[in-house]
């Protein structure tokens, strides 16, 4: 029996549920509760026994734990003893029985294997499972389950410290690294490895491997030539896409295709209609933040703050690039008449460069790119540029401004007037 390569922790509990039990073409029968501590059983009461356990610890970012039980290939159980060997290996873990959880049962072509969701969140006053060195524990206590109940012994971890892992973790960036420190959170090319790893670990048809993906939140976009001769994927999550190579050689295509079940004539088609319903999201996303321009006039928009007009260029017809465009910000001047001073630069993209790779590439580094699509849109402002250079003071003048002295009325008068009054 084995377990997940890596104890997951998580803040929905609705998504890793509704991905339990959700039903797929590779499973023998569908997804059943058969075990735990809970009341309900279908997708909305889990749900919410699971929420009402959050509220307990508001605190708490991520209060969902999830791990899997699977046996070896053309080995199975009944309800009944999977249910108690999931009970013994939570109890050996460290949850009591205030901490609500459920047993999912998965039963495909690669063998059994159980879901196990958990509340970090004890009913009991709210106390919180630590689970310090849980993965480490979590491999010792199946390797003596195996032995209790007499299951298979699976082969375990090598001893070694030096033991290369088979999959090793790639070198973080900086921004990737600043976003995890922010939000003690894995960044998101951290959270595709991992969904990938765990899905490649059985080998399934191309189909279940998107909606499984769809279902964690990830889009799957498929790189397939107008020949079909199919290329890859690339990956997006939460607004930020990466390709293949950029997540690691072991996500490229040569080596997904042995660790996926494609067919050329068969999933073609649904890759292609993939493909075509990813370009439209995108474009459909994108239209508000570009400002169009029909041939041969150009509009330029004056703001109050420097930014970057995106202009597309029509006049090739059918062809959506970009060309060379004027860029004008207004930038108050300071000094005392006053006036505005119009600094114009010019944004040279090439023509040949794909609209996504010449002008939203540096997106994809951006953390909460949702939520500043959502500002740009409505300030109706495409994207912000800073100013390459800012003004250099180069002289200081100082003027001393006082009050002129009251004068007395009658110094002040007019000399007719004065003599007028001396008569």
């Amino acid at each position: 029996m084995k377990g997940m390569q890596k104890i997951r922790r998580g803040k929905s509990f609705a998504g890793v549920v509704l991905y339990a039990l959700k039903p797929a073409s590779h499973h023998k029968k569908d997804p059943i509760v058969i075990g735990g501590n809970m009341d309900g059983s279908d997708v909305g009461e889990l749900i919410a026994e699971f929420n009402a356990t959050k509220a307990l610890r508001p605190e708490v970012v991520k209060a969902v734990w999830h791990n899997s039980l699977r046996l070896p290939k053309n080995e199975a159980l009944t309800d009944a003893q999977w249910s108690e060997i999931a009970d013994d290996y939570m109890s050996r873990m460290g949850f009591s029985e205030t901490h609500l959880r459920c047993y999912v049962l998965h039963d495909d072509k690669d063998g059994q294997h159980i879901h196990i969701i958990a509340s970090r969140v004890s009913l009991d006053a709210g106390k919180l499972y630590l689970g310090r060195n849980e993965n480490l524990a979590s491999t010792r206590i199946i390797q003596q389950l195996e032995r209790d109940y007499n299951l298979t012994r699976t082969k375990g971890p090598k001893a070694s410290p030096a033991a290369p892992s088979p999959k090793p973790k790639l070198k973080k960036s900086r921004n990737e690294m600043m976003i995890e420190k922010r939000t003690g959170e894995l960044c998101p090319k951290g959270i595709i490895q991992n969904a990938l790893n765990e899905l490649l670990d059985t080998k399934q048809s191309i189909t279940d491997f998107v909606q499984q993906l769809v279902a964690q939140n990830i889009r799957p976009i498929p790189n397939i030539a107008s020949t079909g001769r199919m290329n890859g994927f690339s990956f997006e999550y939460n607004g930020i896409a990466f390709k293949a190579s950029q997540l690691g050689k072991g996500y490229s295509w040569s080596a997904l295709q042995s660790r996926i079940d494609y067919q050329k004539e068969r999933d073609n088609a649904f890759l292609s209609k993939l493909k075509s319903s990813v370009r439209e999201t995108y474009v459909s996303a994108t239209h508000d933040m570009v400002i169009t321009i029909d041939a041969p006039e150009t509009t330029t928009e004056y703001v109050n703050r420097p930014i970057e007009a995106l202009i597309l260029d029509k006049r090739a017809a059918g062809q959506d690039e970009y060309s060379i465009a004027s860029v004008e910000a207004l930038l108050p001047e300071a000094v005392a008449t006053n006036k505005e001073a119009i600094a114009t630069e010019t944004l040279k993209v090439s023509p040949k460069r794909s609209y996504r790779a010449s002008t939203f590439r540096w997106l994809e580094t951006i953390p909460y790119l949702n939520t500043i699509i959502t500002i740009f849109k409505n300030l109706k402002i495409p994207t912000l540029k800073r100013p390459q250079k800012h003004k250099t003071i180069t002289s200081v003048r100082v003027v001393e401004i006082t009050p002129l002295p009251q004068k007395n009325l009658i110094e002040s008068a007019p000399q007719s007037r004065r003599a007028s009054l001396s008569m």
